[in-house]
């Protein structure tokens, strides 16, 4: 049975589903749904869990920030120094340089581009997310049109799109067809409620401690950038874990995780 979580703030959110998953079998569940009414909202109970989730990854973890996780989904720093089309390519040039041979890349870049149809170019599913969502100022009224996820690009791209689907990719069968060190990230959903732009993400597997607040806030910045650009008001993030685990571990013990939850606000 799905779990929901309805909070009006990211840093409560993660509070209240790290200690559902501590009470669970395993530490685990399916389909851990959260709904956060203002994303972008970052009040003083929020500032301090993230700052207090950062020490115990980064005690733990040299490589691992809430940050460095925030920034495999939206380079923000960047997004405050330029906007379209030259945060794309300056973005994609700096990853191009730090990039390792084994990494598949980072949620980013996958969004910003992708290899055309015929294999002679690439296209930007993100920028043309922003462009079509740019068209219903105009009079084209699609309101669940503009989706992230698993299909062709240069297919789902391709007008007209009749309001029944807009993909716009993250994972790629082509490249990810392996049972591990593939993306969990599966599909991001924009829609449009009432004047305001929603975002849904789903998750085929979110590690708690390690990745989920960190991918919450790129979300929120994600869904920010995508709604200033398309001159939208955010609305509601959702997240959607088909896989939830509190991977207590990450933060190098279990007795270090449960006084850390049971410090924090909320």
């Amino acid at each position: 049975m799905a779990k929901l979580i309805a909070s009006e703030s990211l840093g409560q959110a993660w509070v209240a589903a790290a200690r559902h998953l501590a009470k669970c079998k395993q530490r685990k569940d399916r389909n851990l749904i959260l709904e956060i009414s203002a994303p972008q909202k970052l009040g003083k109970d929020d500032l301090k869990i993230i700052k207090a989730v950062d020490a115990a990854l980064r005690s733990s973890r040299e490589d691992l920030s809430v940050e460095t996780v925030a920034g495999t989904i939206f380079p923000n720093g960047l997004a405050r120094r330029f906007s379209r089309p030259e945060l794309y390519t300056n973005y994609l040039a700096l990853l191009a340089k730090g990039k390792k041979r084994s990494s598949w890349g980072t949620y980013a870049q996958r969004m910003m581009s992708r290899p055309s149809r015929n294999g002679t170019g690439t296209i930007n599913p993100l920028d043309d997310l922003i462009e079509r969502l740019l068209q219903t100022h105009n009079g084209t009224k699609y309101q669940s049109a503009f989706e992230l996820g698993v299909s062709d690009p240069d297919i789902d791209l391709a007008p007209p799109l009749d309001g029944h689907g807009y993909e716009l990719p993250v994972f790629d069968p082509s490249r990810d067809a392996k049972p591990l060190n593939v993306p969990c990230l599966s599909h991001l959903s924009f829609k449009i409620t009432n004047g305001k732009l929603d975002l849904t993400a789903i998750y085929r597997s979110q590690w708690y401690c390690q990745r989920a607040l960190g991918n919450l806030i790129g979300l929120s910045q994600l869904h920010s950038f995508v709604g200033k650009e398309s001159k939208y008001e955010c609305g509601v993030l959702t997240c959607i874990a088909t896989h939830a685990y509190l991977d207590m571990e990450t933060f190098g013990k279990v007795g270090v995780t449960k006084d850390l939850l049971a410090a924090l606000p909320g």
